[in-house]
């Protein structure tokens, strides 16, 4: 797990998660290239309001080799050519997919998970790595936890911690990202946002975390605070009109197995730092929400 620190200023923050695209070629129908521009405009027209963006890319950037797919290859024991192709294919997509929508991302602070789909690539490195080459992105692996701190020109200071995964699992249901996150959250502490992707669920819910003070003048309290758990979502399509497997007509992944159609796009998750007197002493304090 990689523990990361990012510095942030007294103003607003956005964190746009974005991921599970699984990008298969300009000719290929399965990505919504429409959904992914519209979700980083939303992005950018934060970043021209003078707002702070932070990027988190959760996995599944293109849609190669699974791992059971890696496996397989790995094991058909290829020439080195036939190596060399496959590796030559996933880079162009990462390439492809650079220019038709992500380059926009290139300058911004963008830290990016490991997902299911890539290449392991001869140099050692993965597709995914490559692609965090093209952003100018830190590349987290398999998970991460990102301290945002924030800092005011007058030395005040608040954090607020992000946990990221790209996800497991093969939950049908929109709840199914909260669900897992609920385990996970019971396990950490000091988290403000839980977040994973895979599934291609929006998906968005508060809980609660509490814990006793002793310690007070005034006598034991509980001390309450927020817990966000979020569903990266996704720009992958389930069912296509005339969808076509060459010259067959064939549905794709979600389609043959019958499942249900995910919303394309992604949350947006938002932390305001706020600053305030409360008997006669100055206070602190982060607000974060998150919507779809």
């Amino acid at each position: 797990m990689q523990l990361i620190t990012h510095r942030c200023a007294w103003k607003p923050l956005h964190i746009i998660p974005l991921g599970d695209i699984q990008w298969a070629g300009s000719g290929h129908y399965t990505a919504s290239l429409t959904a992914l521009r519209s979700h980083i405009a939303r992005g950018l027209a934060y970043a021209a309001a003078g707002d702070q963006v932070f990027w988190i890319l959760t996995g599944d950037y293109i849609d190669f080799t699974s791992p059971s797919n890696r496996a397989r290859l790995n094991a058909a024991d290829l020439y080195d050519t036939a190596i060399d192709i496959l590796d030559g294919t996933a880079l162009s997509l990462n390439q492809e997919l650079f220019d038709l929508a992500l380059k926009p991302l290139k300058g911004f602070p963008i830290a990016a998970l490991e997902g299911h789909h890539f290449r392991q690539l001869t140099t050692g490195a993965t597709s995914d790595m490559e692609l965090c080459k093209l952003l100018g992105a830190t590349f987290l692996g398999t998970s991460a936890l990102i301290r945002f701190r924030f800092v005011s020109k007058r030395g005040a200071e608040s954090t607020a911690v992000l946990w990221a995964h790209h996800g497991v699992g093969n939950g049908q249901t929109g709840y199914y990202p909260v669900m897992r996150l609920e385990k996970v959250a019971a396990d950490w502490e000091g988290v403000d946002v839980f977040i994973i992707g895979h599934t291609c669920k929006n998906a968005i819910e508060l809980r609660n975390k509490i814990r006793p003070r002793w310690d007070v003048r005034s006598g034991p309290d509980l001390v309450h605070r927020k817990v966000l758990l979020v569903g990266a979502g996704g720009f992958s399509k389930s069912y296509v009109e005339n969808a076509r497997q060459g010259n067959v007509p064939r549905g794709g992944y979600a389609e043959k197995g019958m499942m249900s159609a995910t919303v394309l796009g992604a949350p947006i998750i938002h932390i305001v730092p706020q600053r305030y007197r409360l008997g006669g002493i100055e206070r602190h304090e982060l607000i974060i929400t998150a919507e779809a």
